[in-house]
Order: C-alpha cells, then sequence, then structure tokens
C-alpha cells in the first residue's frame, strides 16, 4: 500500500473510534436522567449510524445507581438492541429490546425499607439459593414493636416486584401472628419495584449469590422511551 494511501486508512479508522467514543460519552452523560444517578456509568456501542443517530447494539456498566424509589444497584449490567438517540438533547429515544442484570446488597435492601417504608430500622440477611431474613427493630407504621421481629421467607420475582414469601414472623422466640405479622408482611413488599412509567421492567430471575441479591430482568421496548419531550 502506497504511504499516502496507508495514511488515510488510519485517519479513517481513527476518526470512527473517535465518534464512538464521543456517542459513548453522550450517552453515558444521558444515562443518569434514564436509569438515575450512579457513581460511574461505562459504555460500549456497535454498530453505530452516526448520521442516522443509531446503534446495533450498546453495552452499560453502571455501578451504585440510585433511583430515588428503588434501592441502590451496586452493579447493573444493561444491553440494549435497536438503539436510537438524539445527539443534540442527549437523549435516548428508542430501544427495541433490553435485558438487565442487577446486583443489590443486603445493606441497601435494609436502608430502603428505612427509607421507603416506614421502618425505624431493619437488617437484612441472604442465603443460597433464594431465602431472605429481615429484621425489625422500633415502630412499624406507627406501630410499636417492644422487641426486635424476625421475617423469613422466600424471594420470588413477579412482574416488576421482587416479594418475599413469609414462612414465618417471630419475636423474642415466639411466632407472631394476626395484625402484627400482617402489616409487617405489608411493609416488606415489594423487597424491590421495577415497575416505573419510564422504564418498565419485568424481572425474570432472582436469585441469592454469595450473600447478594441478583435479578434478571428484560426491558419493555415502549418503557425506554425516556423521559419523553414535550
Amino acid at each position: 500500500m502506497r504511504p499516502f494511501l496507508l495514511l488515510a486508512a488510519l485517519a479513517a479508522v481513527t476518526s470512527g473510534c473517535d465518534l464512538s467514543g464521543r456517542v459513548e460519552a453522550e450517552i453515558e452523560a444521558a444515562l443518569p436522567k434514564a436509569l438515575g444517578p450512579a457513581d460511574t456509568y461505562d459504555a460500549t456501542v456497535e454498530g453505530l449510524k452516526l448520521r442516522a443517530g443509531e446503534a446495533d447494539r450498546v453495552a452499560v456498566v453502571g455501578r451504585r445507581v440510585a433511583r430515588e424509589d428503588a434501592p441502590v444497584v451496586d452493579q447493573l449490567d444493561l444491553v440494549m438492541w435497536g438503539v436510537a438517540f438524539d445527539r443534540s438533547t442527549k437523549r435516548l429515544t428508542r430501544v427495541d429490546s433490553a435485558r438487565a442484570t442487577a446486583r443489590l446488597l443486603p445493606e441497601d435492601l435494609a436502608a430502603y425499607l428505612v427509607r421507603q417504608r416506614g421502618v425505624a430500622r431493619a437488617e437484612i440477611d441472604l442465603a443460597s439459593p433464594d431465602r431472605a431474613t429481615v429484621r425489625f427493630q422500633g415502630e412499624v407504621e406507627g406501630v410499636r414493636i417492644p422487641v426486635g421481629a424476625e421475617v423469613v421467607g422466600r424471594i420470588r420475582a413477579e412482574g416488576g416486584h421482587v416479594n418475599l414469601d413469609v414462612d414465618a414472623v417471630r419475636a423474642a422466640g415466639f411466632s407472631l401472628g394476626g395484625a402484627l405479622a400482617r402489616r409487617l408482611d405489608e411493609q416488606i413488599n415489594p423487597v424491590v419495584d421495577l415497575t416505573d412509567e419510564d422504564l418498565a421492567l419485568e424481572v425474570t430471575d432472582v436469585r441469592v449469590e454469595a450473600g447478594v441479591l441478583v435479578l434478571e430482568a428484560r426491558g419493555d421496548p415502549t418503557g425506554f422511551r425516556l423521559r419523553r419531550s414535550g
């Protein structure tokens, strides 16, 4: 290859890499509005069609993703296919399909119960394959619990929710029944709520791995038309 042809080829490759890098940076800048604030987002774009504002595939890794109405996600791995974006407004405008894996720490789930559910204090232990123990202290919706209450059950997926099917509710070694047990059950569930008009996700699998809650989810494409204009 002649030197000037080689230089031209290298320039074209470099230019393409630069464009992909800029689009990745723009998608990363749009993700806090789309998915929630995070410590970091890293995006990788494949099959970029810059003039059309489209990409075949976008893979995102988010760390410490913190939506206002959900537990903090320690790590989110999201893959989207058939992505359209508006570079001028830095918005994702379409996603044909999406799959996500979210890893949640027990301490973040406990903090969510305290923040969102009126629980004074909570502690959560997770065990493989799908078991959870939730310990309460203090008040639950104005009902005083004289000693710490413990709820034990199995975690399961239901649509956009992750629920705890309660096996037992105990306090000081005694089983609790009646109104207090029902109140505790209502306060816990859903443990995770992924229903959102801007980002509709269906949980397809839930499990516990090494003390961490792992969710597999898929997205409704219409739900990814994020932050609609107008």
